[in-house]
C-alpha cells in the first residue's frame, strides 16, 4: 500500500488548490486545533494558516509528508487503516478530504474521527451518482473518478448512501455543500448534480 501511494504522488506532483478547501476553510474557526487525516503534501493545512490554527496532519506517503514538512507543518506518517492515536476530544476539527474512499474500513475510521474531534468531523466524499457516472452505468462503464490511478478508490457512495451511513454511526449533519459542479444545479440536488460532496457531521456525545 505505501508504495502505491509513494509511486502516486510521484506521477501527480505537488498539489494544487481544490473548492472544496473553501468550504472546509469557511467552517472552521480561528485559533481551532485540527487534525488532517490523508492530509497528502499538507496544501490545505498551508492554507489553514491564516487562521492561525493548530495543525496536525497525518499521511501514508513519506514523499508526500517530506513536502508538508517543507510547508512548515507538522505531519505524521499513519497507515490508511490505523486506530486514531488520540485521546477523546484532542482536536476541535478532523478532515478527511477524499480520503474515506480510500480505504476498506471508513465506517471505523469515522467513529474513531467522531470520538477524537470535539467540535466537527469535516468530509469530503466523490459521489458515485453523479449525472455522468449514471450516464456511464447506463451504457454499461463503471464510472472512474481519478485519472492518475483510478484503481485506488475502494469504497463507493451517492450522497443518499453517504447520509444514511453517517446516520447510523449517530452523527448529526449539521451542512451539506458540493464543491464541484454547476453550482445552482449542485446546490438544489447534490445527489444528482455534485460531483464532490461535503459533509460537516457533528461528533456522538
Amino acid at each position: 500500500m505505501r508504495d502505491f501511494y509513494e509511486n502516486y504522488w510521484e506521477k501527480r506532483g505537488e498539489s494544487g488548490y481544490r473548492p472544496r478547501y473553501k468550504i472546509f476553510f469557511d467552517w472552521i474557526d480561528n485559533g481551532s486545533k485540527v487534525l488532517e487525516i490523508g492530509c497528502g503534501d499538507g496544501y490545505f493545512g498551508q492554507i489553514l494558516k491564516e487562521k492561525s490554527i493548530d495543525y496536525a496532519g497525518c499521511d501514508i506517503s513519506e514523499k508526500a509528508l517530506k513536502i508538508a514538512e517543507e510547508r512548515g507543518l507538522y505531519v505524521f506518517q499513519c497507515k490508511l487503516e490505523d486506530k486514531i492515536d488520540f485521546p477523546d476530544k484532542s482536536f476541535d476539527y478532523v478532515v478527511m478530504s477524499e480520503f474515506l474512499e480510500h480505504i476498506v474500513n471508513s465506517e471505523e475510521i469515522l467513529k474513531e474521527a467522531g470520538r477524537v474531534a470535539k467540535r466537527g468531523v469535516l468530509v469530503s466524499i466523490p459521489n458515485i451518482a453523479y449525472w455522468r457516472f449514471r450516464l456511464q452505468l447506463f451504457f454499461g462503464r463503471f464510472p472512474k473518478q481519478w485519472t492518475v490511478a483510478p484503481q485506488e478508490h475502494l469504497r463507493y457512495w451517492s450522497v443518499k448512501d453517504f447520509k444514511n451511513t453517517v446516520d447510523s454511526l449517530g452523527f448529526k449533519i449539521k451542512e451539506i455543500a458540493s464543491s464541484n459542479g454547476r453550482k445552482i444545479l449542485r446546490d438544489w440536488w447534490p445527489n444528482l448534480f455534485g460531483f464532490q460532496v461535503c459533509f460537516y457531521l457533528e461528533p456522538v456525545g
